[in-house]
């Protein structure tokens, strides 16, 4: 019986730290014929004119043109551009998702308990912009009393919990400075999620979006990031 109550111990340690180390998991999809960078000047653009001159759309060109930057890329500074960068994004309208907790009988010493689980970059100026717990789960049942002595059995009852989860998109194509240039990359992170302030989640899509970056062509991936603390 001991045993029985350690192991139990143990799949809830495991469980719980699992519960700690969040990530926001999103799919990568791309298509290129990239070449190998060579200092090609560029520029980032939004695909939405009605997000020329935007604050937001400059905050995310300047994560895009950071990321851009490590892989060789330089601002045009107001040159002649050999590339364009593209940018688009966007959150959906919410969607709503049901789930139940099962019930569980749990070990739980002394009858029941109460509570439990409960910027070089930056917009204006910026060099690549062109244009513009633990928380209550239940309550603890105390009933069932181990006949061995050791302690008593608890009974937990599940939880229904209902959110919202939203869409989350960031797209982006790069091409030749020219009206008949033929499009070198084209890609897009989606990720599904609960939080749909897009600027808190912007900087995890952009790290999922050059993860292995430019990536197979015709390939997609699922990439995982963890949250970091604040």
């Amino acid at each position: 019986m001991i045993k029985k109550y350690r192991l139990l111990f143990s799949i809830f340690i495991v469980f719980l730290l699992a519960a700690c180390n969040q990530s926001i998991r999103s799919d990568v999809m791309r298509f290129h014929q990239l070449p190998a960078p060579a200092g090609e000047k560029i520029v980032i653009v939004p695909m939405n004119p009605n997000n020329n001159g935007s604050l937001e759309f400059a905050s995310y060109a300047t994560l895009v043109g950071n990321a851009l930057g490590r892989y060789g890329y330089v601002p045009a500074n107001g040159e002649e551009p050999d590339l364009i960068v593209e940018l688009d994004y966007g959150v959906s309208e919410g969607r709503q998702t049901i789930r139940q907790s099962p019930a569980m009988i749990g070990f739980m010493p002394y009858g029941g308990f109460y509570g439990g689980f409960h910027r070089p970059w930056f917009p204006y100026r910026n060099p690549y912009f062109w244009g513009g717990g633990f928380y209550p789960m239940g309550w603890g049942y105390g009933g069932l009393y181990d006949p061995f002595g050791y302690a008593p059995l608890s009974w937990q009852a599940g939880r229904v919990r209902t959110y919202m989860n939203y869409n989350r998109l960031l797209k982006m194509v790069i091409r030749p400075n020219s009206d008949k240039g033929q499009n070198l990359y084209e890609g897009e992170v989606k990720s599904v999620g609960r939080n749909s302030n897009l600027h808190e989640v912007m900087p995890y899509l952009v790290e999922a979006f050059f993860t292995n970056f430019p990536g197979e062509s015709g390939s997609s991936e699922r990439v995982s990031v963890e949250i970091k603390d604040t």
